[in-house]
């Protein structure tokens, strides 16, 4: 078990809770050195415990700017019970306190044993916030809320606000909920989108953030704001009005010089548009008022830069959806293991380059810059102004973000800016045209956009040391297009086997080789791409480039409903890949299948089952020592569709199929079944046979379907059929008017069995009145040599060993199914080899059919007498 912190095995003591967790807490919270009296410059205070006294000092005491004591920590062994000692850091606290006449400056205690946290105000034995070892995660609410309270700087501005003006630090989930109120204020109030709303929003936000930096400012500075100087106040606009100073002062005066600062910054190059040229706030006084009142006694300045941005994008995902700006985003979780997975690393003299070529939203970039902070942050062997250095050089020049659409590229500078300022590097471009040609009618500062790009991608030629994306999956580029048939020719990844130009190829292929030139040597490429890439029948040349130029590091299946929010029903994986070096041999694969990503088929949180947090441990475990760890857990909600075991796994270079890069395939799950069915036929329990084994149903040819015209058929699909096998609907009509998938005929007693994993178990006994009519070609049929035989694979198709197959065997990625080859090639059947075992699961089945002949005969029977009764036969 390991938060952002430590590993659970390595705390075994006091001193390790000290150095391996107290320390990196301390540097999350940016507590300089000279801000942190430890042990041994501590005072011993009579503490009391009852009638008992005794001489006592913390590990830790925690000072302010003006070096006043406000926070008592003490740090035990993890076999302690911490609230067991919190007499002692709140004597202490009382201790400090009284030495200060008429004023309390220490406002918290801390207990942990490294696996606990408590948090007491100090005057009280009730916790504030509790956090177990693992709530030490970045989007925790608690840790957000521990953040809040505690970061350095955060109780002076508590203190300076006093009895002046209401200013404090709100919770992660109460300011996500303000945040929704006010766009939905916005939103009905002025008769707006929800897109157009939330772009208001966000500037009522730039203004917030702004008037909150210049408070915080004063404080930092020594002084005492006064209740005049929050100007983002309800108190502010009505004195601005009253005065007659102007009609609408938040818009006038407030938004305009947010506006002439930015444009100042656009015009010398050191800030992208955000905001359009003269734009204004567009909602009416009233309004506004009513959102200032809502946030005004909120601290939102980025005391953790990181913060304000956790909380926005909260709301941002909340209220813009994908469908409304043509844009899928990438759900948080993934994010979050795709860039813990990448192990970016930082260091004095080094920064990495960081790219994602279809930026969105930025959500990568976002993450990236977050976890890159957090390690210049923990380098105690610089000065704060050289820590603020490398913070200043990362977010101007080391992360890249392009996207096509403007609005998109705009909201990505945006969150960029309230995650800490990282947006001058994003550009509005196509990723995807290596030479990235200036259209005729764009605007200056687009053209200068590029050009800019220009300069850094073709002239000085950088390279990037990690991309991390998710590009598009359902946009294809086709050749009968002329500008995108400009596109397709500068990409060898586009030509077909005897070097013609593809009719149609999808975007995410061309973005391998796009990453592939822009990744520097030894460069790391993290996508998310849909699996008929890595499983599908036509992509063998797409496999075929990602193995001749990439290291295949990791290959994690996500779960179906990954994209359901983004209305896309789509199997997709992650893939990790590293720029092939000169002669550089493929070696083990991690790979790994999750079944939650933190919700569930309908789209309800399940953040306790996401599985992403373990298979980061697991990862980075096998990625640091190699230790092949494999984790095996059944999914726990049963009834979910596509549900599967969360799986992970090693697959050794000699194992790697070239037609199957798809996790599943290589699935434990999978190996032990097959592995089982061998066992079991080495015994001589059983026999198997393979799908060639068997007398295949062929799909009608030419010929047949010329003699089909015109002649009435009976035909079913597969929501014809019940689970168990039962008949329940056909349609009756000519061959011609049936759908064109009518194309599979059928006799009586064939067996047939759907091949598409959302039917998987599906399985019928041809009855005789459809001797001789059509099926669905979403069927795979056999022909028995008799009855018995029938019964027979009929139990074996609606076996769980069966169905287990075709769940890991399917390919692609919209409607994932087992092709014919792949049945005939690698399922493998399992026969009785013993007769009283065979005649037993023969029976089975034939009470089983019986069952639903006499349940339709039922039917029949009822609806005869329903139609003499309704007609008056």
């Amino acid at each position: 078990m390991r938060n952002i912190f430590c590993c659970r095995s390595d705390l075994d003591s006091e001193a390790d809770v000290e150095s391996l967790f107290v320390n990196r807490l301390l540097a999350k919270l940016r507590y300089p050195d000279n801000r942190v009296l430890r042990k041994d410059s501590l005072d011993k205070i009579k503490v009391g415990r009852g009638r008992k006294k005794q001489l006592y000092r913390p590990d830790y005491v925690l000072l302010d700017r003006k070096r006043r004591p406000v926070i008592v920590i003490d740090a035990k062994s993890p076999i302690e019970k911490v609230a067991e000692y919190h007499y002692q850091v709140s004597g202490y606290a009382l201790g400090l306190n009284q030495r200060h006449d008429g004023f309390n400056p220490v406002k918290y205690t801390v207990l942990t044993n490294g696996l606990v946290l408590l948090l007491y105000p100090w005057d009280s034995d009730t916790p504030l916030v509790r956090l177990n070892f693992k709530d030490f995660e970045e989007d925790n609410p608690k840790f957000v809320e521990l953040r809040s309270l505690l970061s350095y700087g955060a109780i002076d501005i508590v203190q300076a606000t006093e009895d002046v003006f209401e200013f404090v630090r709100p919770n992660l989930n109460e300011l996500s909920k303000v945040f929704i109120d006010c766009h939905y204020l916005i939103w009905k109030k002025e008769n707006m989108g929800p897109t157009e709303a939330f772009y208001e929003f966000a500037k009522l936000m730039f203004v917030k953030l702004r008037e909150d930096h210049r408070i915080t400012k004063m404080v930092e500075g020594g002084q005492r704001p006064k209740a005049s100087d929050f100007n983002f106040s309800v108190a502010w606009i009505e004195e601005q009005v009253e005065k007659g100073v102007d009609d609408n002062p938040m818009a006038n005066i407030l938004f305009h010089n947010i506006q002439d600062k930015l444009e100042q910054k656009i015009r010398s190059g050191e800030k992208k548009r955000i905001f359009l040229t003269d734009e204004t706030l567009k909602p009416r006084l009233s309004t506004v008022v009513e959102v200032v009142r809502m946030l005004e006694h909120f601290n939102l300045h980025g005391i953790d830069e990181d913060l304000n941005g956790r909380m926005f994008e909260t709301f941002l995902n909340a209220t813009v959806r994908g469908k409304e700006l043509g844009q899928f985003f990438t759900p948080r979780s993934v994010v979050k293991y795709m860039t813990r997975a990448a192990k970016l690393s930082a260091g004095k003299d080094h920064l990495p380059y960081i790219l994602d070529g279809c930026c969105g939203s930025g959500g990568f970039l976002i993450e990236a810059m977050a976890v890159i902070v957090h390690q210049i942050d923990g380098m105690t062997n610089l000065s704060e102004k050289e820590r603020g250095r490398l913070k200043s050089a990362l977010y101007k020049d080391h992360l890249f973000g392009i996207d096509g659409s403007e609005t998109i590229a705009r909201i990505a500078r945006l969150n960029m800016y309230l995650h800490g300022d990282g947006g001058s590097k994003i550009f509005t471009t196509n990723t995807l045209d290596k030479d990235l040609r200036l259209d005729k009618g764009l605007g200056t500062e687009r053209l200068s956009d590029i050009e800019e790009l220009q300069g850094h991608l073709i002239l000085e030629g950088l390279r990037f040391d990690a991309i991390l994306t998710n590009p598009p999956f359902s946009m294809s580029y086709k050749k009968k297009d002329a500008s995108e048939k400009r596109i397709l020719e500068q990409y060898k990844i586009a030509l077909t086997e005897d070097g013609k130009l593809s009719g149609s190829i999808q975007s995410n292929v061309l973005f391998l080789e796009r990453y592939f030139d822009l990744l520097a040597e030894g460069g790391e490429l993290l996508t998310v791409i849909d699996n008929t890439v890595l499983n599908g029948e036509r992509s063998q040349q797409y496999r075929n480039f990602i193995l001749d130029n990439f290291i295949i590091r990791q290959v994690v299946s996500l779960p179906f409903n990954t994209f359901f929010r983004a209305q896309a029903n789509v199997q997709t994986s992650i893939l990790y890949l590293k720029r092939k070096e000169e002669d550089e041999k493929q070696g083990h694969v991690f790979m790994a299948i999750l079944n939650n990503i933190g919700h569930d088929d309908s789209q309800r949180y399940t953040p306790e089952r996401d599985n992403t947090p373990e298979l980061t441990e697991v990862y980075l475990k096998w990625a640091e020592t190699g230790a092949i760890i494999e984790v095996f857990k059944e999914n726990e909600g049963k009834d979910e569709n596509l549900g599967c075991p969360f799986q992970t796994f090693v697959v050794p270079p000699e194992e790697l199929n070239p037609t199957r890069l798809d996790a599943f395939y290589y699935a434990p799950d999978l190996r032990r079944t097959k592995e089982n069915l061998r066992r079991r036929a080495e015994d001589g329990h059983i026999r198997l046979l393979t799908g060639a084994d068997l007398e295949i149903i062929p799909t009608m040819s030419s010929k047949d379907k010329e003699n089909a015209r015109g002649k009435a058929f009976r035909y079913f699909e597969i929501g014809n059929v019940t689970q168990d096998g039962a008949i329940t609907n056909y349609r009756e009509d000519v061959f011609d008017a049936l759908p064109s998938r009518a194309r599979l005929r059928v006799r009586t007693n064939d067996v047939i069995f759907a091949k598409n994993n959302s039917s998987r178990g599906t399985a019928v006994i041809i009855p005789p009145e459809f001797d001789g009519q059509l099926v669905t070609t979403g069927f795979i049929g056999v022909r028995p040599s008799d009855f018995d035989e029938a019964l027979l694979f009929w139990s074996i198709f609606e076996s769980e060993t069966f169905r287990k197959q075709i769940y890991y065997l399917a390919v692609t990625a919209v409607q994932p199914e087992v092709r014919e080859e792949i049945f005939m090639k690698e399922f493998l059947l399992p026969i009785p080899t013993r007769k009283r075992e065979r005649n037993r699961l023969i029976e089975s089945a034939r009470r089983v059919h019986q069952l639903h002949e006499e349940s339709r005969q039922a039917l029949m029977k009822a609806s005869s007498v329903a139609e003499r009764i309704f007609e008056g036969k």
